[in-house]
């Protein structure tokens, strides 16, 4: 079984002294930003999707038979 060393502990809601640890910062306008960044990756990658299809219809490697 591995072991963790002891300085990557989990510390927790508490600081040594016993007193909370701060509130976690929050970023401004995270759920756009985060939008932002992943729309255009998810619109890319179904252009390559529908153009790699395409392909694969045109060179007849996969065509989708009729039943």
């Amino acid at each position: 079984m591995r072991c963790m060393s002891s300085d990557t502990t989990y510390r927790g809601a508490y600081k040594v002294s016993g007193a909370f640890c701060d509130r976690p910062q929050i970023m401004r306008f995270g759920i756009l930003r985060s939008l932002a960044v992943g729309m255009p990756f998810i619109f890319v990658g179904s252009m390559i999707s529908r153009t790699g299809a395409e392909l694969l219809e045109e060179y007849d490697i996969f065509t989708p038979q009729d039943d």
